[in-house]
C-alpha cells in the first residue's frame, strides 16, 4: 500500500510543517533573544553602530550556549548584554538628570453623552431663573395674596 502525507507533500500552496535540527533550534533560541536585545538596546543612550556591534558580539557569544530553552537562552543574552556594557566606556553625550517622579494624576472625567451636556448647558439659565423665582419671588408673591386676601375678608366682613 502507498501511504500518502496527511499534509500533501507534492502539492504546492499546502502548509508543511518544518523538520526541527539543531541549527533550525539554534536560529530560533538566538531569533528570540536577538528581539529582546535590540528591545533593550534601543533605549540606551548609544551611537547606531555601537548598537548593531554589541547585539552581534552578545549573539556571537550566546551561539557558544544557547542553554535549553528559548527563556534561557533570553536570560543568558542579557547577562552577556550586561557584561559588555558594564566593559564600554560612558558616551560623552549622555548627562545624567534627575530622577523621574512618577505620581498619580486624576484621569480628566470624560462626558461619554456630549449631547446631554449640549442639552443642560442651554436649559441651565432658564433652570436657574426658575429656582429664583420659586426660592425669593414666589415666598414673597405668596405672602402678598395672604395679606390681599386677608384684607379683603376684613373688607367685605365689615361692610
Amino acid at each position: 500500500m502507498d501511504k500518502t502525507s496527511p499534509y500533501g507533500s507534492g502539492i504546492s500552496g499546502v502548509y508543511q510543517p518544518p523538520v526541527e535540527t539543531a541549527a533550525s533550534v539554534l536560529e530560533a533560541r538566538l531569533e528570540a533573544a536577538g528581539r529582546r536585545i535590540a528591545a533593550y538596546l534601543r533605549h540606551l543612550p548609544l551611537p547606531e553602530r555601537s548598537r548593531h556591534e554589541l547585539a552581534l558580539a552578545t549573539l556571537t557569544e550566546l551561539a557558544n550556549d544557547p542553554g535549553n530553552n528559548p527563556a534561557q537562552a533570553e536570560a543568558r543574552a542579557m547577562t552577556i548584554l550586561r557584561a559588555l556594557l558594564a566593559e564600554q566606556p560612558i558616551p560623552l553625550f549622555v548627562v545624567p538628570g534627575p530622577p523621574l517622579t512618577r505620581v498619580h494624576m486624576k484621569p480628566e472625567e470624560m462626558d461619554r453623552r456630549p449631547w446631554v451636556k449640549i442639552y443642560l448647558r442651554a436649559w441651565r439659565p432658564l433652570w436657574n431663573m426658575s429656582a429664583h423665582f420659586f426660592n425669593t419671588c414666589l415666598i414673597d408673591f405668596l405672602l402678598y395674596v395672604l395679606l390681599l386676601g386677608g384684607l379683603y375678608l376684613l373688607g367685605s366682613s365689615s361692610g
